[in-house]
């Protein structure tokens, strides 16, 4: 009977584990949305402190959309709402060719990213190199010098109508 129990225990515990280990999983989720909804929260109270202050009043642009259309004020841009890995793959989404932790960082930085760094460059550098295309679609240079972001391949043939499909002749 004392094995039976101490079988059950067992099984329980692994149980245990796995909710354990899922819980801990949901709780690196959550720290990062809300880490995701603190910058937003304080990238708009900032432009409303700025708004009262007489500047103009700033308008909430999808990262797609041109930021030379919007004037945005001092402090505030395109990068303001988003994390690092989401603005630097709108900005190398908007360039032709590869660009250096240097040039991303100044990016960044013209485009409002907010960021306690006292070396952006270098954090910009470390962090692409620790996610190196994986879920970000950015991807690093074959010299491991300049990223880019990997675009979709465009088909340029006209597909062939299928035998069934009443299309050609």
């Amino acid at each position: 009977m004392a094995g039976g129990v101490s079988g059950v225990h067992t099984w329980r515990m692994g149980k245990v584990d796995e909710v354990l280990a899922e819980m801990r999983r949901e709780r690196e989720r959550l720290a990062v949305e809300l880490a995701r909804v603190d910058r937003v929260i304080a990238a708009l109270e900032q432009a409303g402190a700025v708004a009262a202050h007489g500047e103009e009043k700033v308008a909430i642009v999808p990262p797609g959309a041109a930021p030379a259309q919007v004037s945005w004020p001092r402090g505030v841009g395109p990068y303001t709402l988003l994390d690092i890995y989401e603005a630097t793959a709108h900005y190398l989404s908007t360039v032709d060719t590869p660009k250096s932790s240097t040039e991303i960082a100044a990016a960044l930085r013209a485009g409002g990213f907010k960021t306690r760094s006292k070396n952006l460059v270098n954090t910009v550098r470390v962090m692409l190199r620790r996610k190196d295309g994986r879920s970000t679609g950015i991807s690093v240079t074959k010299d491991r010098k300049r990223w880019f972001v990997r675009r979709k391949a465009v088909n340029r043939r006209p597909q062939k109508p299928s035998p069934g499909s009443g299309q050609g002749p």
